[in-house]
């Protein structure tokens, strides 16, 4: 699939939008900062009822059938983490804070791509092989395209059917559609069948006038407990304006209104122009029961396949993919090492207070005595320091369920003085805008404030391999134990936590700690001999709260380092060292160790992410981050993350509290592609940011400006009727059996190796 077409299906509302003005600059004009391609695709109500359509054209255009036609069949990886648009504005994942957000989850296709002559259509067949919450199945693709997009026919002449099975269920569709361009109109069709009776149904009908008017219909039935929810919304467009329902909203990129988030940036070097690499991982292949699996090891970890994974234990032996010049790949065995846990190090970095103004971050208020009205105990709070104010402003609450994390906003902001910490040792709290953790020094403070004399410390973050674990550790806050997970996550449980007795959320003095080895061979923290380690998924499912796993408090070398008077020991003077250590376990990759070694027995280590600081520009785009300083991370090209977030309505596309059903999670503001105001630095290396994926969200305006537009009647929906099956052998589109590839992948999300 093209990128056009992709976007177009991302609703053909998008128009033609210009680019900004590029600044002149050092790199050439010829290098990848100034000629790697951006895309723009607008993101709307109508977007989140088509989904999946734009999911599974992002996963077609990333196995790149265009460019291997008649060259047999061939494996494709898919990141889906890169097409799950769900995924990615989250508003629980956001609010986890999660490293694990940022690890690649590929996906394994087996691709065809065919065509008799120059004349004829060409044909598609993919067999993607698909994991639901531990099943496993297949979906099955079959594409036919006959003519590309034009001014005139912007949605080309193609249609794509697609079923998708779970092994258990090996003759039921559980997803079954199609997506089909032609003349100017745009066909989706979708049904899917949940457990418990839930199901879903979603049709659009989209007709065009050129590229620039047309309108619809998008109908959308969920079935949940037995009860039916309908929602339709009728649309039309033009050149200047799109009406959906009873809501006008402007095309115009440029209003100051419209809203702007990016999903991939790309880092460059400022004098070259060339992309930033990082060695933050390589493809494996690994083979059992007579089936050879292709995945992905990194510093996030190790992704396979689950049934591949659950077999694959220390001292196995995986290969590693090496792509060179466009030749055929290279293999070389390395032995697997894995542990139930990983652990990581943490690195002091200092700013003061005053330069901390404006900075968003959450932290947890047990007693709340003296702090805000209203305010509930035990209860994570979001917050910044106001620099004009000398207070710091509290303006949402944190509130955890089934469904994860969200934050509620505060009907009315509300401030409070920083001597309330003063008692407490200081704040140790969360920031997205630096990293993750940090601590605010107040325990001087109880009075006016010097802010300029106030530390905040913020940290890097470095994976521990087994050789460089410390042989003891220690643990007064958070202290998980094995004794304490396994407790915690019985069955019918009334355990508070996951960690010891009297350190849960324990931020006061305490008479004594809990003390840990390490066995590096089997990369395991030890608590009284026994590992400190708890991987079952369905155990963790009944726990949301820690659905991203379970992380210590902060662990240290030296009980002293932590004693803060004679026979007591506080957690926050562990903040005053220049490293601490942090152990995590859980079901998910990202929170276990996975590494390889080499033929001499050495580790193959990856790059940690490459923490660079950005100075936002001025201007009402960039919020209370206009002027202000913040750490992102970049972990390889298109991955670079760290911007603050917001919550916006899915209707109107204006800001929301991120605890309402129809919020969406998004980025606070974007980097612009400009030499000057899109510089990052590390401290020594200067780099140029472009972004590569913008989402447009339009401005919401008054009904008037949508005069011009009527909205459609007598729509007629593409039904159940029209669906084919490529996976049933009698249906004319049946692509057959999934053929069995035993070369290395050639594609690797949209990116041909040879």
């Amino acid at each position: 699939m093209s990128a056009r077409l992709r976007n177009s299906i991302a609703f053909a509302l998008c128009g033609s939008f210009a680019y900004g003005a590029v600044a002149v600059a050092a790199p050439p004009a010829t290098s990848a900062y100034y000629t790697d391609t951006q895309h723009s695709h607008v993101e709307d109500a109508t977007s989140h009822g088509i989904g999946q359509v734009n999911m599974i054209t992002c996963f077609m255009s990333a196995m790149r059938p265009d460019a291997l036609v008649n060259e047999g069949d061939y494996v494709a990886l898919v990141d889906q983490a890169k097409c799950d648009q769900n995924a990615r504005s989250s508003t629980s994942n956001a609010a986890a804070g999660s490293d694990g957000s940022q690890a690649s989850s590929y996906m394994t296709a087996t691709v065809n791509s065919s065509r008799t002559s120059n004349s004829a259509p060409m044909r598609m067949k993919a067999w993607v092989d698909d994991e639901q919450e531990g099943h496993q199945g297949t979906v099955f693709v079959n594409v036919s395209a006959t003519e590309a997009p034009t001014d005139a026919n912007p949605y080309g002449q193609f249609r794509m059917d697609f079923c998708g099975r779970m092994d258990e269920m090996p003759t039921q569709c559980m997803m079954h559609g199609f997506l089909q361009g032609s003349n100017g109109a745009l066909d989706f069709y979708q049904v899917e069948g949940g457990g418990g009776g839930e199901s879903s149904t979603v049709a659009l009908r989209l007709s065009s006038v050129g590229t620039t008017s047309g309108s619809g219909l998008l109908d959308m039935t969920r079935t949940e407990n037995g009860a039916s929810h309908n929602v339709s919304y009728p649309f039309a467009y033009n050149q200047t304006n799109f009406l959906r329902g009873q809501q006008c909203f402007s095309r115009d990129a440029s209003d100051p209104d419209t809203g702007l988030s990016v999903w991939r940036y790309g880092l460059y070097d400022s004098v070259s122009g060339q992309r930033v690499a990082r060695s933050s991982g390589f493809p494996i292949e690994y083979s059992t029961g007579g089936r050879t699996y292709h995945g992905h090891l990194g510093y996030w970890g190790l992704h396979l396949p689950a049934e591949a994974e659950a077999t694959l234990s220390s001292g196995a032996t995986v290969q590693r993919v090496e792509y060179a010049g466009g030749n055929e790949p290279t293999r070389s065995d390395y032995t697997v090492v894995r542990g139930s846990g990983k652990l990581t190090k943490y690195t002091r970095n200092v700013r003061t207070l005053h330069a901390f103004d404006q900075i968003k971050f959450n932290t947890w208020v047990s007693d709340v005595t003296g702090f805000i009205t209203g305010a509930t105990p035990n209860t994570n709070y979001e917050m910044h320091w106001d620099e004009a104010q000398q207070l710091f402003v509290v303006t949402a609450q944190m509130e955890c369920g089934q469904n994860g994390c969200q934050t509620r906003d505060l009907e009315t902001p509300q401030t409070i003085a920083a001597a309330f910490w003063q008692s407490r040792g200081g704040v140790q709290g969360w920031s997205q805008a630096l990293g993750g953790e940090v601590f605010i020094d107040l325990r001087q403070v109880g009075g006016a404030v010097d802010s300029d004399a106030v530390n905040v410390v913020y940290r890097t973050q470095d994976l521990v391999y087994p050789s460089q674990m410390p042989a003891a550790l220690f643990c007064v806050r958070d202290c998980p134990t094995a004794a304490a997970l396994e407790s915690y996550f019985a069955p019918e449980s009334t355990t508070e936590s996951p960690f010891a007795t009297g350190t849960y959320n324990h931020w006061g003095p305490a008479a004594s700690y809990v003390s840990y080895t390490t066995d590096a061979a089997s990369v395991a923290l030890l608590s009284g001999g026994q590992p400190v380690a708890f991987t079952d998924a369905e155990a963790y499912q009944q726990r949301p709260q820690h659905q991203w796993g379970v992380r210590s408090g902060r662990l240290f070398t030296n009980p002293t380092d932590a004693q803060c008077e004679l026979g007591q020991y506080c957690d926050y003077k562990i903040n005053d060292l220049e490293v601490y250590y942090v152990w995590e376990t859980g079901p998910n990759s990202w929170n276990q160790f996975a590494g390889v070694r080499d033929s001499s027995g050495a580790f193959v280590q990856f790059d940690a992410p490459l923490q660079v600081s950005y100075n936002v520009p001025a201007g009402a785009r960039y919020g209370q981050y206009a002027g202000k300083s913040i750490v992102l991370q970049y972990g390889g090209f298109g991955d670079l993350w760290g911007i603050p977030g917001k919550c916006v309505s899915r209707a109107t596309n204006e800001p929301v509290s991120c605890d309402g059903q129809e919020a969406r999670y998004v980025p606070e503001f974007v980097i612009p592609h400009d030499t000057v105001l899109g510089q990052v630095t590390d401290g020594t290396n200067t780099y140029l940011v472009k972004w590569l994926d913008r989402e447009i969200r339009f401005a919401r305006k008054d009904a008037t400006a949508c005069s011009g537009l009527t909205l459609p009647s007598n729509v007629t929906l593409p039904t159940a009727a029209d669906l084919k099956d490529p996976s049933n052998p009698s249906s004319d589109i049946y692509i057959g059996t999934q053929p069995e590839v035993t070369a290395a992948p050639r594609v690797i999300h949209g990116e041909v190796k040879y």
